[in-house]
């Protein structure tokens, strides 16, 4: 039971259905797109009733970035979830999962220009800006204003619902710990007294007791992706463009070293150097000197900030390495230095 209290009073909310209110599944899409805090979640709504795939009329109900940088496939049922719920957000997924960023920002912009005066549109920067914010990541910018971020390949689902029968919740389970699936159930109360009309949201999956040793593996997930993705496509660049070459050493950024390290920086210690192998696979772009091992840059990050700090960083690495020869990041250098090139 639900109650209100109102000074010294209290009184009881009866719990109902939005089917017995009246409630359409579209006014509640609008409420999560003006508050998506409903699904306890810290989300960036990007459209509602996307439809933009080939080949299909079918429309996720939302589609939203969460703040690690995932789409998230959200698929709402007024009252209790049916049973095709569940695969009906996988195959929203799998049509989502090849949306690059830039797209997903246009999608974004336009979404909510369409909800905006004419006289106070977005343009590519303010997206651009908006993203950024959220994402809270060391991120430039694109020549068109969007942010330039890596997209996980690998959307999230969540699912809302007024309730969910074995049905939903034994696959779900069942898919998120045998094949690493990131779905989510929430399930939606609402009560009613007088007039009044109150919702709840109450996550039932993943259960609390699964939740960290789930978030541990996405979170590792997450990072080989993003060493995977942003390694490759950045060392690419600097090689083709001559800005670095097989054997040049690199130095580990003083200025990122955080004041708890439990080591000296020293410039000419190999613990904080690494060579440029020339290779531009996902884990073979530095060999770290200090044991001869080869990384991302990324990785090599991580490796050297876990050493001095004894504890993860998801970081992205290449802010994290000066080339003594233009004494600037490998971030930097390919942003202030690549647009210079002749192609």
């Amino acid at each position: 039971m639900v109650y209100h209290i109102d000074g010294s009073s209290v009184h009881s909310l009866e719990l109902t259905s939005f089917d017995a209110l009246g409630v359409t599944e579209s006014e509640i899409e609008e409420w999560i797109i003006d508050t998506p805090s409903i699904l306890d979640e810290d989300l960036l709504i990007v459209a509602s009733q996307y439809a933009k795939f080939d080949r299909t009329a079918e429309r996720p109900d939302i589609l939203a970035l969460d703040p690690d940088g995932k789409l998230v496939v959200i698929e709402l049922k007024r009252d209790r979830a049916d049973a095709t719920t569940d695969l009906q957000a996988i195959k929203y997924a799998s049509y989502c999962s090849t949306i690059s960023p830039e797209e997903l920002q246009q999608d974004y912009r336009a979404f909510w220009n369409d909800r905006r005066p004419e006289d106070d549109q977005l343009t590519p920067e303010d997206v651009g800006e908006r993203f950024v914010e959220f994402l809270g990541e060391e991120i430039t910018t694109t020549e068109e204003g969007y942010a330039d971020f890596v997209l996980d390949d690998r959307p999230r689902i969540l699912l809302a619902a007024g309730s969910f029968g074995p049905e939903i919740t034994t696959p779900v389970v069942w898919l998120e710990r045998e094949y690493g699936m990131d779905i989510t159930c929430v399930e939606l109360e609402v009560y009613r007294r007088d007039d009044g009309m109150f919702v709840s949201s109450r996550r039932v999956l993943p259960i609390p007791e699964a939740e960290e040793y789930m978030a541990k593996r996405r979170q590792k997930e997450r990072q080989q992706s993003r060493s995977s993705s942003r390694a490759g496509r950045a060392i690419t660049v600097l090689l083709e463009a001559g800005l670095v070459e097989e054997g040049d050493i690199v130095v580990f950024n003083a200025d990122k070293l955080p004041s708890d390290s439990n080591r000296e920086f020293d410039s000419d210690d190999d613990f904080w150097r690494g060579r440029i192998t020339g290779k531009t696979g996902m884990s073979d772009n530095v060999e770290w000197l200090e044991n001869g091992a080869e990384y991302s840059f990324t990785a090599l990050a991580q490796e050297v900030l876990e050493q001095v700090c004894g504890r993860e960083s998801n970081v992205n690495g290449y802010p994290y390495w000066i080339h003594p020869e233009y004494d600037l990041s490998l971030s930097e250098l390919r942003r202030k230095r690549v647009g210079d090139i002749e192609w």
